[in-house]
């Protein structure tokens, strides 16, 4: 597969890759471990607490991390943001082992590492694109897409076991390892050159002036809110209309991961065979077929066939969605890009969950996977109005700094 030609002949990608695929995987690790510990020593509301503060600060920190990246030399940023996040979560333990942890220190200690992770998130997308040519470009968001594919399928099994084993805090130090690994990796990453000045200063403002972008990243947002609602669905799903218990629930997430690795690992190549202007839109077609039969599924078995295939369908979404992106986006402004849309995108997932919640209680999960299958062929129309707009050429030039210019 061309994805990990690239890992093994590219050193400078191979190192950031390993290092994104020790970061997701601690991000899940630290999810699974910190929410087990906020259940222990409170309960469900303190947790939906501690959850707001490792979600909202992303939403605040995208622009500034994407305007720094521009800026400063990403391989020192990226160094620092792990081994500060590596020294936050590893004073968990310490601070539960000398009696001083309580929920409020977790949710500063969540907020600030929720902050910092948005350095290495948007680094995906503004970095990679300087660290490998275009025509390896997709290659390359295919391989950082199986990471988190494979983050999804073995972090919260490998959370579990730590905790079960160790207990949350200790699970939660072993993480804090690997964050200072993925630190030393990206340290070592290669110089890249700063991008060339110019006189835009806003991302928002500059997607305002890309219309392609623009409508791509609004239909993000709604497969984010869309992918919200599914979070929620698919317990209230396996209870209320299944009759399974969590060894139900549990299959129908498993699903999902596996659905999506598989779909990244196979499906993007097929992807990329479509003509540019319909690639996403098909893909968000596709997975909204399986999904929408959900209802008439009646057992688990034919449940979980249905969510694996909409997951499969749907995995190729972010490496086919972001290698669109970074071709439309000039390298002059596209960590500020980048930034701006990881705060609109990140709003997506946690409003759809609350939304999901409200519906599921009001009128049924029947009609929340109605609901929601309309939504993914309103994002595909989207997306193929993005697709329309996608000029033919490289764009940028309007962004450059005027020759006799000030």
């Amino acid at each position: 597969m061309r994805a990990f030609v690239v890992v093994k002949e590219n050193p400078s990608f191979r190192r950031f890759w390993l290092g994104m695929l020790l970061s997701r995987t601690g991000d899940v690790v630290t999810v699974v471990a910190v929410s087990w510990l906020v259940l222990t020593m409170a309960g469900p509301a303190e947790l939906g607490l501690v959850a707001l503060c490792q979600g909202l600060p992303r939403a605040l920190a995208g622009p500034l991390a994407g305007h720094l990246l521009d800026r400063i030399q990403p391989r020192w940023l990226l160094g620092w943001d792990n081994a500060v996040r590596g020294v936050l979560i590893g004073l968990v333990p310490v601070l539960w082992l000398l009696g001083g942890l309580g929920v409020a220190v977790l949710c500063v200690l969540s907020a600030c590492a929720a902050a910092m992770s948005t350095l290495t998130e948007v680094a995906e997308s503004a970095v990679v694109p300087r660290l490998v040519p275009p025509p390896d470009l997709a290659a390359a968001n295919t391989a950082l897409a199986t990471n988190w594919e494979a983050a999804a399928v073995l972090g919260p099994p490998l959370a579990g076991a730590l905790v079960a084993a160790a207990t949350a805090p200790v699970a939660l130090a072993a993480d804090a390892v690997s964050f200072f690994v993925m630190s030393a990796l990206c340290l070592g990453l290669s110089r890249i050159e700063p991008v060339p000045a110019d006189r835009v200063r806003p991302g928002f403002g500059v997607i305002l002036r890309l219309p392609a972008v623009l409508w791509t990243s609004v239909a993000t947002c709604g497969f984010l809110f869309l992918g919200g609602m599914t979070e929620v669905l698919y317990p209230v799903l396996s209870k209320e209309v299944l009759h399974t218990g969590p060894v139900g629930y549990g299959l129908l997430v498993g699903a999902t991961g596996v659905g999506g690795l598989a779909g990244v690992v196979l499906g993007t190549p097929l992807v990329l065979r479509l003509p540019p202007g319909r690639r996403i839109a098909a893909v968000v077609l596709a997975g909204a077929v399986p999904f929408a039969l959900l209802p008439a599924a009646g057992t688990l078995v034919p449940a979980v066939v249905l969510v694996a295939a909409a997951s499969a369908c749907w995995g190729p979404y972010f490496a086919v969605e972001r290698t669109s992106v970074q071709g439309l986006t000039p390298e002059s402004v596209r960590g500020r890009v980048m930034g701006a849309r990881s705060a609109i995108s990140s709003l997506g997932f946690p409003a759809g969950s609350a939304v999901a919640g409200t519906v599921s209680a009001g009128v049924g999960p029947v009609a929340v996977v109605v609901a929601a299958a309309a939504g993914y062929l309103l994002v595909a129309v989207t997306l193929l109005v993005a697709g329309r707009l996608a000029p033919h050429a490289p764009v940028g030039r309007s962004f450059a700094r005027p020759a006799d210019g000030p």
